[in-house]
């Protein structure tokens, strides 16, 4: 019976003891939510449920991943940029136009360089005209190459002003010689083609003095045309030559521009093919008369020397030339030439050209002057100048 009572009792602790836990709650489980005081009444604020507000706020902060979705991206504003303008390209300063001085074609592929103390600009071209665009006023040495042609320099180019309109530079290359001889091509300063020349051959290494070798007797003079200014010169042995060009009318007078002379060197094998520009000049010739007006002849006289120098120069010696009869009435006048001396009656020219100037004429007879004469010669001119011989 006591032992039913104990039982009981203790029962009745323990569920005395499980009710005021269930009561009370636990310190270590904190409640669901916390309550916020209720606002006053009439406060204007309109309330809401506790639990709602906080259901509402973890639903706003719960992360995309959790509903597996995708965060949305933040997008920046897109900046304003302004547009982008094309290069403006460098006015042209120079255009070049490349040709072969032969054949007149286009040079489709050339090299250049413009060269200054402290600067050097360089570059190809696929064209045979190439627009440059060169600092203004600059000043500078223009180097042109192609493949199979002689180099051509234009030397202290100007490069034209800013705001100046561009200028454009004519070239012409020469092919380089291929073949044995010499060939000349003839041209004026203009680029207009010699169609009438006469070239004389000294042979140099029979002379012993070769300065002056012109006013020797050349081992052939010939006359000949091409309508192209082109020149292929008689073959020459191996050996060192002086070359005498002048140009001439189709009847064979001399032409007012300056003659060409050079020495080139054959060994048999080598090739010369030379660019000849002709300068303007004067073709002098002189109406020699004696005290009675009648034409002068020499040959009744002693030795007659002519001389013929620069004002304030003198012993430059030169080549004059008559024509006479040959004792066949039927041939042809012949020409004969002397230096500084009268070689003809009456008639007598320059075997060469002279630059314009004022020069001073002298004729002796038997080394007593006769004749102290000034001449004004004039460019570009045929002059003829009469002389009275006392």
């Amino acid at each position: 019976m006591r032992a039913t009572i104990a039982v009981c009792l203790a029962a009745a602790l323990l569920l005395a003891a499980y009710l005021s836990l269930s009561t009370s709650g636990s310190i270590d489980a904190p409640p669901p939510y916390e309550e916020s005081p209720a606002p006053p009444r009439n406060s204007g604020i309109e309330t809401q449920p506790v639990a709602q507000a906080e259901t509402e706020r973890k639903a706003s902060s719960k992360p995309a991943e959790a509903e597996g979705k995708s965060p949305r991206p933040t997008l920046s504003p897109t900046p304003t940029t302004a547009p982008v303008e094309a290069p403006v390209e460098p006015p042209t300063t120079i255009r070049i136009v490349v040709r072969d001085i032969v054949t007149q074609a286009a040079v489709d592929s050339f090299r250049w360089r413009f060269q200054q103390a402290s600067m050097a600009l360089r570059g190809e071209s696929s064209s045979s005209t190439l627009a440059l665009s060169l600092p203004n006023l600059a000043v500078g040495n223009l180097l042109i190459e192609a493949d199979g042609m002689q180099p051509f320099t234009q030397k202290e180019l100007r490069i034209p002003a800013a705001g100046a309109p561009a200028e454009t530079l004519d070239v012409y290359l020469t092919p380089v010689a291929t073949a044995a001889g010499i060939t000349l091509m003839v041209k004026t300063l203009d680029n207009q083609p010699v169609v009438d020349v006469r070239v004389d051959a000294y042979e140099l290494s029979a002379l012993k003095r070769k300065e002056n070798w012109q006013l020797g007797r050349p081992i052939w003079a010939r006359r000949t045309t091409s309508t192209d200014g082109i020149y292929a010169l008689p073959p020459l042995p191996p050996g060192e030559y002086g070359i005498l060009l002048v140009a001439t009318s189709s009847q064979g007078d001399l032409l007012p521009v300056a003659p060409f002379r050079h020495v080139f060197d054959l060994n048999g094998s080598n090739g010369f093919l030379e660019d000849v520009s002709l300068a303007p000049a004067c073709a002098l010739r002189l109406e020699l008369s004696n005290s009675s007006g009648q034409p002068f002849d020499p040959k009744l006289h002693g030795e007659v020397a002519i001389r013929l120098n620069p004002v304030g120069e003198a012993g430059i010696k030169r080549k004059w030339t008559a024509s006479e009869e040959s004792g066949n009435p039927s041939a042809a006048l012949r020409t004969v030439s002397e230096a500084d001396r009268v070689p003809g009656k009456g008639l007598i020219w320059l075997d060469e050209p002279v630059a314009p100037g004022t020069y001073l004429l002298e004729i002796f007879i038997d080394g007593n002057q006769r004749v102290h004469q000034q001449l004004q010669l004039r460019q570009g001119e045929q002059q003829i100048e009469r002389v009275t011989i006392f």
